[in-house]
């Protein structure tokens, strides 16, 4: 008998210790102080460190002596901006649905309004001009050959190409039940408790609106970009519910602008088509022109890369990634796509008369699939385009 209570004792004891260890283990903080610099080096946000985007101490591209840099065709992103008038509206409810919560009270009201629509901020105003600067100082050998002259370099600023496709509009953007089925599934499976655990944290009544928790991220995001502040929306996250919360972002980007739909992989064809025949024209002597500046959107990037065939993750986003998984995923809009990113076309020739291509994102080069490297024989890179190549952007979007 006495051998069976001390089992019993022994079994109950180490039960409690279990149960009180596991409380302790998932004890969290009421509120997560993290500073700005912080989660912007992590690169939770789309935009790069101040040290990065700002400094002049940057390198020189690299290419082989015998090679001749001919020409350079930019596609950048507009630098970091005020929230839209998509955005607006979740930032406001999430405003409303905090507006008795105590942890909430000091934070005072959105400070964005419907006027500054898509405005470029401060810094957003900044990071194109640093990009000129750093280009003068990576292409410095380049940039000393070229006088300005309206036939030798050109500059153009574009819409977003999908606009003008009523096809994507119809399948993609709208009616894609692909994507309608992967956000449910995510909105169940992660943002529906995440949403709940908030509302018990916080007691925020009536219970929070899983939609609006993707959104708790953007409100942090434009706060530390346009405020320099961490101490609101981003305090009520972890890091990893702050990456959690940006994933629904990354799942919309892989569905509607990248490999999630197979209509995406074309409709970087027209911008693919006009950088050809541009290069083309050159090599031909029918041109003038050696620097070719556009200035987009991060979804016009992202679709152009797509039809490249590059920033392919190993993972598609999905809804059913683990945390470990989402952390490994390397073509992001944070880390790739990000406000005033830069997609480098690099026009070379050889001293056998071969013209040569190479792809330089954010000033690192990439391989594209079928080239044997990061220098890709013209004629090679032609080829491998098939049917992106010169292709009807008006058929291939009609609809129906």
């Amino acid at each position: 008998m006495y051998l069976l209570d001390k089992v019993r004792v022994g079994y109950v004891i180490r039960n409690i210790s279990r149960i009180l260890y596991k409380n302790f283990e998932q004890e969290e903080p009421y509120l997560y102080k993290r500073s700005p610099d912080y989660l912007i080096n992590k690169r939770f946000f789309e935009f790069k460190p101040a040290e990065e985007a700002f400094s002049l101490d940057v390198k020189t591209i690299d290419y082989p002596d015998n090679y001749t840099l001919k020409q350079l065709y930019l596609l950048s992103r507009h630098g970091s901006r005020k929230p839209n008038l998509q955005q607006l509206p979740s930032l406001n409810k999430l405003d409303e649905a905090f507006a008795n919560a105590t942890v909430a009270k000091d934070w005072g009201k959105i400070p964005f309004t419907t006027e500054q629509n898509f405005r470029l901020g401060t810094r957003g105003k900044r990071e194109p001009y640093y990009n000129g600067l750093q280009s003068l100082k990576r292409y410095e050998k380049f940039w000393k050959n070229v006088e300005y002259d309206a036939d030798v370099i050109k500059f153009q600023t574009a819409d977003q190409m999908y606009t003008n496709c009523r096809r994507w509009n119809e399948t993609v953007l709208n009616n894609f039940t692909d994507y309608i089925e992967q956000t449910n599934i995510y909105g169940n499976k992660t943002l529906a408790p995440l949403a709940e655990k908030l509302t018990k944290k916080y007691n925020i009544n009536p219970p929070l609106d899983p939609k609006l928790v993707p959104y708790i991220y953007t409100y942090c995001d434009f706060l530390v970009l346009h405020y320099n502040r961490a101490d609101t929306w981003c305090s009520i996250l972890s890091d990893d519910e702050l990456m959690l919360a940006q994933y629904y972002f990354t799942m919309r980007d892989y569905w509607q602008y990248s490999y999630g739909n197979p209509l995406n992989e074309k409709m970087g064809c027209a911008y693919i088509t006009q950088f050809v025949n541009s290069v083309d024209d050159y090599l031909k002597g029918n041109s003038r022109m050696v620097v070719d500046l556009k200035f987009a959107h991060g979804f016009t990037e992202r679709l152009v890369l797509t039809t490249l065939g590059v920033i392919k993750d190993k993972y598609p986003a999905t809804a059913d990634l683990t945390l470990e998984q989402i952390k490994s995923l390397k073509y992001t809009e944070q880390l790739v796509t990000y406000w005033s990113s830069t997609i480098y076309f690099e026009i070379y020739t050889s001293p056998n008369d071969d013209a040569l291509m190479r792809l330089v994102v954010n000033f690192e080069p990439y391989v594209i699939p079928g080239c044997d490297g990061e220098y890709c024989k013209w004629t090679t890179f032609k080829s491998i385009l098939g049917d992106k190549l010169n292709c009807d952007f008006e058929k291939m979007c009609a609809y129906p």
